[in-house]
C-alpha cells in the first residue's frame, strides 16, 4: 500500500505543478523563416516562461528529398522542455498530457528535427535566457547514406543470413543492447505477486526509459568520466554474448534462414523509408525494390538475352604482342601444373612413363625435375623456322602493294 501512495502523492504533485500550462504569456506565435531565423527569450519577456514557434515548411520537391530542418534549443542553466506539434493546440496539449504524467521524469533535447514540407510548431518552456535557431540543410548527409545502406541490406539479406561472422556480430550488438531487459526480466521474477508489484514493475520501468534517455543526452560527458566500467560492461556482456552464440552455434534449419532473411530485409526497408524525407518517394523505392527482388529468374535471364541480343557487347581482339604474350604465360602456368602433378603422390609415375610415345623417360625426368620442354635443337629450328617465315610474308605484302599500284 506504501507504493501506491507514493504514486499517488506524485500524480497529485504533478497535478499542483501544471497551474500555469500553456495559458501564461502573451500567446502570439512567433515565426521560424528565412527571415527570421533565430531568438532570444528572456525570463522577464514573457510572463510564465513560455513561447510558442512555428515553422510553415516548404513545398514539396523531389530536389529536397534529402533536406533537414532542426531548431537547436541553447539555455544558460540547463536544456528547457520542448513540445512538438502541428499547431499550437496540439503543442498545448502534449504540454498538459506530459505534465499530468512524466513531470517528473521529463528530460528535454538541446535540438529538435521537423519535417520540411509540413507546418510544425514547437513549445519552449524555459527559466532562463535562452537561445533558439532554426538550421536549414539542402542536402543532409544522413538521408543518403541511410537509404543506400537500407538497399544494401535488404539486397544482401540472404547472403548475411547465412554469414558466420554476421551471426556473430549480431549476437553479440544484440546481448550488449539487450543486457538492461534481460535484468529488468529477472527482477520481476524476484518481485512478488501481488497488487503492487505491477506498479513497481511499471515504475521500473519507466525509471529504466529515463536512464536510457538522460545517457543518450549525457553520452559524451559519461564516457569522459566512466570510460572505464562502460568498456568494462562491454567487454564482459561481449563475452557472455559471444559465448551464448558459440554454444548454440550458427542457424542451420532453412525455415529459420528464412524468418531471419525476412527480419534483415524488413530492418533495410525500414532504413530506406527513413532514407527521404518524402514518404511517397520512400514508399516507391520499397516498392521497387520488393518487386525487383521478388522478379522470376526466368525473366531475368529472357530480359538480359534480349539486352544482349538488341546491345551486343562488343569484344576487343588481342594485338600480336597480346596475344604472344598471353601465349607464352599459358604455356609456363600448364608446365608448372604438369610439374606439381608429377611430383604430388597422386601421380602414378610408371603408368604416366608408359604413356610416352615421342618423348624419352630421362628427357621427361628431367622437365620433371626443372629443365626446358625443349632441346637446343628445337629451340634452333623454331628461331630458324620463324626467321624464315617473317621476310617471306613481307615481300608478298610489298608485292600486293605494289601490284595495286600499278592497276
Amino acid at each position: 500500500m506504501s507504493v501506491l501512495w507514493l504514486v499517488l502523492y506524485l500524480f497529485l504533485a504533478s497535478v499542483a505543478m501544471v497551474a500555469s500550462v500553456c495559458g501564461p504569456g502573451d500567446g502570439r506565435i512567433k515565426e521560424l523563416s528565412k527571415n527570421t531565423p533565430s531568438y532570444t527569450l528572456h525570463t522577464d519577456e514573457f510572463e510564465g516562461n513560455f513561447q510558442v514557434f512555428c515553422y510553415k515548411g516548404e513545398a514539396a520537391s523531389p530536389f529536397l528529398l534529402w533536406s533537414s530542418v532542426t531548431v537547436r534549443v541553447k539555455s544558460l542553466d540547463g536544456a528547457p522542455t520542448l513540445y512538438v506539434g502541428h499547431n499550437k493546440s496540439e503543442v498545448c496539449e502534449k504540454q498538459n498530457q506530459q505534465s499530468l504524467i512524466l513531470y517528473w521524469l521529463m528530460i528535454s533535447p538541446d535540438k529538435v528535427s521537423l519535417p520540411p514540407f509540413e507546418k510544425s510548431c514547437i513549445g519552449v518552456e524555459y527559466t532562463s535566457t535562452t537561445h533558439i535557431g532554426l538550421d536549414k540543410k539542402v542536402i543532409n548527409v544522413w538521408f543518403p547514406a541511410c537509404l543506400v545502406f537500407g538497399l544494401v541490406v535488404f539486397s544482401h539479406a540472404a547472403t548475411l543470413s547465412r554469414n558466420v561472422l554476421f551471426y556473430y556480430s549480431s549476437g553479440i550488438t544484440v546481448g550488449v543492447l539487450a543486457s538492461l531487459l534481460i535484468l529488468v526480466y529477472m527482477l520481476s521474477k524476484l518481485v512478488p505477486k501481488k497488487s503492487g508489484a505491477f506498479v513497481l514493475l511499471a515504475a521500473g520501468w519507466s525509471t529504466a526509459l529515463y536512464l536510457i534517455q538522460h545517457m543518450y543526452l549525457n553520452l559524451q560527458s559519461l564516457l569522459q568520466e566512466y570510460l572505464q566500467y562502460i568498456l568494462g560492461y562491454l567487454t564482459v556482456a561481449g563475452i557472455v554474448s559471444f559465448a551464448v552464440c558459440y554454444r548454440y552455434g550458427p542457424v542451420t534449419n532453412e525455415r529459420s534462414l528464412d524468418l531471419i532473411k525476412w527480419g534483415i530485409q524488413l530492418i533495410g526497408l525500414t532504413f530506406v523509408y527513413n532514407g527521404t524525407q518524402l514518404p511517397a518517394a520512400s514508399l516507391t523505392i520499397i516498392l521497387l525494390a520488393v518487386l525487383w527482388a521478388n522478379i522470376p529468374e526466368r525473366l531475368v535471364q529472357g530480359l538480359r538475352f534480349y539486352w544482349r541480343t538488341w546491345f551486343p557487347q562488343k569484344i576487343r581482339r588481342l594485338t600480336q604482342e597480346e596475344y604472344e604474350q598471353q601465349a607464352k604465360e599459358e604455356t609456363r602456368r600448364a608446365l608448372e601444373q604438369l610439374r606439381q602433378y608429377c611430383n604430388s603422390p597422386d601421380c602414378n609415375t610408371w603408368k604416366t612413363v608408359s604413356r610416352l610415345e615421342k618423348c624419352s623417360p630421362v628427357r621427361f625426368a628431367k622437365f620433371v625435375e626443372g629443365d626446358s620442354h625443349l632441346s637446343e635443337e628445337e629451340v634452333c629450328a623454331y628461331d630458324s623456322e620463324v626467321s624464315f617465315e617473317f621476310p617471306m610474308e613481307d615481300s608478298f605484302e610489298e608485292d600486293e602493294s605494289f601490284v595495286s599500284s600499278n592497276t
